[in-house]
């Protein structure tokens, strides 16, 4: 996987880009639930999701990101405004999720929504990861093609050990942001369509647009607030 960023550049001068993120991540995967080998629709397709599902029982993965239909209507988020005081209740209800733990026993799913990110700041997040786990994430492609599991062990002994705090200031320091606005917990009870976005799919997440991610609430008025709660 070379650096998001250097990928970005690439696919931003893609005339219909946004179009082909969303049909990527939200079409193919939570509308028309293609799986398997009806879910490698390029040459550079692969199928992580499936190994997961086969060698570790589908349990979600630390430092994996995945996509799934929310169905808690009556449990909506909050987020404050720092700047105006005002309390923003929204329904997340197709979240974007990298994941930072799992509970096995409770069946907490925790992380960052990156739908709740303006989509430059998910680009700063994907580049942070990949240059602070490199190693890893540059020879991804090298297992993934031939159909091996590809997890990051590093970030997830890490995570483990409860250093995911520390990580994400060290990744917002590098990068001037507030990731931790994004964090969030999830109830695998309240989950349906749950899917893993493949490695070579996560550079469409800076494309795409969020629009059917949140309900009772305006999408410009979370990234407002993003923006608000930095400079307060």
């Amino acid at each position: 996987m070379e650096s998001p960023k250097e990928t970005f550049e690439k696919y931003k001068r893609i005339t219909n880009i946004n179009a082909i993120a969303y049909n990527t991540l939200f079409i193919n995967y939570l509308k028309l639930g293609l799986k398997g080998s009806k879910k490698l629709v390029d040459i550079e397709s692969t199928n992580q999701e499936d190994l997961i599902n086969q060698k570790l029982h589908g349990v979600p993965q630390i430092g994996m990101i995945y996509t799934f239909i929310h169905i808690n209507k009556e449990g909506l988020n909050e987020i404050i405004n720092a700047a105006s005081g005002k309390v923003i209740k929204f329904h997340d209800f197709t979240p974007i999720l990298f994941i930072t733990s799992f509970n096995g026993s409770t069946g907490i799913i925790k992380g960052l929504n990156l739908n709740l990110l303006p989509n430059k700041e998910r680009l700063k997040f994907l580049q942070v990861y990949w240059e602070f786990f490199n190693e890893f994430l540059k020879k991804v492609e090298e297992k993934t093609e031939y159909n091996e599991l590809a997890l990051n062990k590093e970030y997830q002994r890490l995570a483990l050990s409860g250093k995911n705090s520390q990580i994400i200031k060290m990744f917002n320091n590098d990068q001037d942001a507030s990731f931790e606005y994004a964090y969030r917990s999830y109830d695998l009870k309240n989950i349906r369509n749950f899917r893993m976005i493949e490695y070579n799919e996560w550079k469409y997440i800076p494309f795409y647009d969020s629009r059917e991610s949140f309900k009772k609430t305006n999408l410009k008025l979370i990234y407002d607030t993003y923006y608000d709660n930095r400079t307060k």
